[in-house]
């Protein structure tokens, strides 16, 4: 589920506001952006402080949900720091 962002657009595709427990990351992917810790952390507190932070692109899957094209770090960042929901951009819609 997402909900639409009034008058967002980027590059003629729709910006919608995600739900991050929508959004799968495999654990392979969730282990090899853990590495990065300190950038994690980093993000965490700018999504916890309110931070505006740069839109994440998705694709629908096939069962449901959203697998991430660009903005994996920003989504486990956002799972840690509780966000309910992020900006997206989703693609192949």
């Amino acid at each position: 589920m997402h909900r639409n962002r009034k008058n967002g657009q980027h590059n003629n595709e729709e910006i919608v506001e995600v739900a991050v427990d929508e959004i799968f990351v495999s654990e392979k992917n969730i282990q090899r952006v853990l590495r990065d810790a300190g950038q994690i952390e980093k993000m965490r507190r700018d999504f916890e402080s309110g931070r505006k932070m740069v839109r994440v692109v998705l694709h629908p899957r096939a069962l449901g949900g959203y697998d991430v094209e660009d903005g994996r770090h920003r989504v486990i960042a956002a799972k840690v720091a509780g966000v309910g929901y992020i900006e997206a951009v989703i693609k192949g819609q």
